[in-house]
C-alpha cells in the first residue's frame, strides 16, 4: 500500500515512532475509514490488531512469557541492539519454542484423527486452540509464537478498548505488502526448518501468515474473524521487522499504528455497542 497520510488536520504523526495520533475517537474512525478506501483502490488486504496499552509490543504470548520468566522484562521492553544480534539469544528462544512444541506439548489423538479424516493441520490447531482458549495451556511456558489478527477492524477495536486505562493502539497491516508470507506447508515442517536453521545459527526469517482453508470451526474464532501471524524471528517484534522491511520499499507501508487517545474509552465502547460487538459476541462460548 502506498504510504498514506492522515486525513484529519488534527492528526499528527509521531516523528520518532511513526504512530498516528488522532485527537479524538471520531478522528480515529475517520482515519480508519480513509485507510480502508485506499486499500480497496489498491487491492490491499487489511488485517487489524488492537492493544489496550499503546506501549505493548507486537510480541507473541510465548515471547512475552520468555521475557517475563527468564529475563524479568516487561511487555513494553525490547531487546537491546547487541542482544538482537546475538546468536546465543536466537538459539535460546528457538530452543524454547521447539522444547514446548515438540517435547512438552503436542497434538492430541483427536487432532491427529482430524488430520487423517479432514486434512487439518494438527499442530496449527493445537496452537490456535491455545490462542483462543489460553486457560487450556497448562505449560509453564504459556502461549505460542502466533499473534491473533482479525479481518474486522471492529473486533480489533474491541481488544484495543478492553479494560483500557490509558492510550490504546490499533494496528492496521496490509497483508499483501508483507510479501509471500501466506503459509501452505504444515506447521510441523516449519518447526523442522526452525530446528535446521538453529543448527546452522541462522535467523528464522519474516513473520508468516496462517489462514488455512481447512480448520476446525470454533465460534469464537469465527466471530473474531481471526487470522494469525507467526513470529518467527523471536528477538524482534513484528513492528520492528516490518519497519525494517519497509526500508526496502520506498513510498510504501506495511503497517500503520493508530493511537486511541486517552479518555476515548466511552466513545469507543458506545460505537462498538452500536455495532453489536460486545463481550458476548467476542467470547460466545
Amino acid at each position: 500500500m502506498k504510504r498514506p497520510e492522515p486525513v484529519c488536520k488534527a492528526t499528527k504523526i509521531h516523528r520518532i515512532t511513526g504512530e498516528w495520533l488522532p485527537q479524538s475517537f471520531a478522528d480515529c474512525l475517520d482515519e480508519l475509514g480513509a485507510l480502508k478506501r485506499i486499500a480497496v483502490g489498491a487491492g490491499a488486504l487489511l488485517l487489524y490488531r488492537g492493544h489496550a496499552n499503546r506501549k505493548w509490543r507486537l510480541d507473541s504470548t510465548l515471547v512475552r512469557t520468555f521475557k517475563a520468566k527468564l529475563l524479568d522484562m516487561a511487555p513494553t521492553d525490547g531487546f537491546a541492539e547487541h542482544l538482537r544480534q546475538s546468536a546465543d539469544l536466537n538459539a535460546m528462544l528457538s530452543s524454547l519454542l521447539l522444547l514446548k512444541f515438540g517435547s512438552l506439548a503436542g497434538p492430541s489423538a483427536e487432532l491427529l484423527s482430524a488430520e487423517a479424516e479432514h486434512g487439518v493441520d494438527p499442530w496449527f490447531e493445537l496452537m490456535k486452540r491455545f490462542q483462543q482458549y489460553p486457560t487450556e495451556d497448562m505449560q509453564v511456558l504459556k502461549g505460542t509464537n502466533l499473534l491473533d489478527w482479525s479481518r474486522s477492524s471492529d473486533v480489533a477495536l474491541y481488544f484495543a478498548n478492553e479494560r483500557r486505562e490509558s492510550a490504546g493502539a490499533l494496528f492496521v497491516c496490509d497483508a499483501t505488502a508483507t510479501g509471500k508470507t501466506l503459509q501452505v506447508v504444515p506447521v510441523a515442517e516449519i518447526l523442522a526448518k526452525v530446528r535446521e536453521r538453529l543448527m546452522k545459527e541462522l535467523p528464522n526469517g519474516s513473520p508468516l501468515l496462517f489462514s488455512p482453508k481447512r480448520q476446525i470451526a470454533y465460534r469464537r474464532a469465527k466471530n473474531q474473524e481471526a487470522v494469525y501471524f507467526a513470529q518467527m524471528e523471536l528477538r524482534q517484534d513484528l513492528l520492528e521487522l516490518w519497519r525494517l522491511q519497509e526500508r526496502g520499499m520506498p513510498g510504501e507501508v506495511i503497517v500503520v499504528k493508530i493511537v486511541l487517545p486517552v479518555g476515548s474509552q466511552q466513545q469507543c465502547a458506545a460505537y462498538l455497542e452500536s455495532k453489536g460487538v460486545d463481550e458476548s459476541f467476542i467470547y460466545p462460548d
